[in-house]
């Protein structure tokens, strides 16, 4: 099922915490083990005033899609959580 992973800021993180995290760090070899495997199918770094990522995945529950965003760098450093919201089907244009 496909889920839309929406990140936001964490508790008390400023978008310059945020930004000087992304850009101090590659994406996680975990990451892309994720985009790889397509459990990951899209992602997209949010420009604006806010930074973050939001990402595509295709997992079979909920909980999956949870454990999957719970697990990343960024999230476990408490910079951002995220959002989850079940789609149906997806179309590509």
């Amino acid at each position: 099922m496909p889920y839309l992973a929406n990140s936001r800021l964490g508790e008390g993180v400023t978008p310059e915490q945020l930004t000087e995290f992304i850009d101090n760090n590659s994406i996680s070899s975990s990451a892309w083990e994720l985009v790889r495997d397509r459990v990951v199918t899209d992602y997209a770094f949010k420009v604006g005033e806010t930074p973050g990522v939001v990402m595509f995945l295709d997992v079979e529950s909920q909980q999956a899609a949870s454990d999957i965003v719970n697990g990343l760098p960024a999230v476990l450093e408490g910079l951002i959580t995220f959002d989850l919201d079940p789609l149906g089907t997806v179309m590509h244009l």
